[in-house]
């Protein structure tokens, strides 16, 4: 188990596997795990979520069917590096402004709407718009899942066949979910105005419908740097 001060958190008993999946995806990212780096044991999260092995094992599929993470039979759980290789240029960004962040995701975002109209198939399309669906269906009953937004994201970059927006793109979020994490007071249910906005996205990029697409994406983002903290 790497050593840390951020724990996992109990989870309610509704939705039992989708929150605890959406736990251990908010650990991952607030202890900046990566790829290759090792969870604790089914054992040990079962401990800090105050659940069953099992609940956590059921959990733990959902991430690895997401692409998250993989099992190591005998070894263990392991972030999986969802690029699929390392990137042999490094790019750090220092003393950016909120605004600047925005507008730097804003043309990444926009460029990879546009490249999954042009360069997703039909198969891709249509995946988005069923995790964009089962968005909805939380969404119909209060319910956001961290874990589904990031792969409704990581479904349209990859759609978009260029990794360094996706790592850049994916920079930005992490920052971005971590400054909420830490904003007391607040729970996921904050996200749940953009989900509508999500499947509107999905079914304008499967129509070639750039207009909509490109509203639906800005739609997305101007909320959430809205909330932004530190704005």
């Amino acid at each position: 188990m790497k050593k840390t001060d951020i724990l996992l958190k109990p989870v309610e008993k509704d939705s039992l596997y989708l929150k605890i999946s959406d736990a251990i995806y908010s650990y991952i990212k607030l202890n900046n795990l990566q790829p290759e780096d090792k969870l604790p044991s089914e054992r040990d999260m079962a401990a800090m979520l105050h659940t069953s092995r099992n609940s956590v094992r059921e959990a733990l599929r959902i991430l690895e069917d997401r692409g998250l993470i993989y099992v190591k039979t005998g070894s263990g759980v392991f972030i999986k590096n969802q690029y699929g290789e390392n990137s042999s240029i490094c790019i750090r960004l220092t003393e950016c402004t909120a605004a600047e962040l925005q507008e730097l995701q804003t043309v990444l975002d926009h460029q990879a709407v546009l490249n999954a109209i042009h360069r997703g198939t039909l198969e891709e399309k249509e995946t988005l718009i069923l995790i964009a669906t089962e968005l909805m269906e939380k969404y119909s009953h209060n319910i956001y899942s961290h874990t589904l937004d990031y792969s409704f994201h990581t479904k349209l970059y990859d759609m978009g066949r260029n990794k360094s927006i996706h790592q850049l793109i994916q920079g930005i979020r992490d920052t971005r979910f971590v400054e909420r994490e830490n904003v007391h007071g607040e729970n996921d249910a904050v996200w749940l105005d953009t989900v509508p906005q999500h499947l509107q996205l999905a079914q304008a990029i499967a129509k070639s419908n750039t207009a909509a697409a490109l509203g639906a994406i800005d739609e997305i983002l101007e909320y959430g740097f809205s909330l932004n903290p530190n704005k």
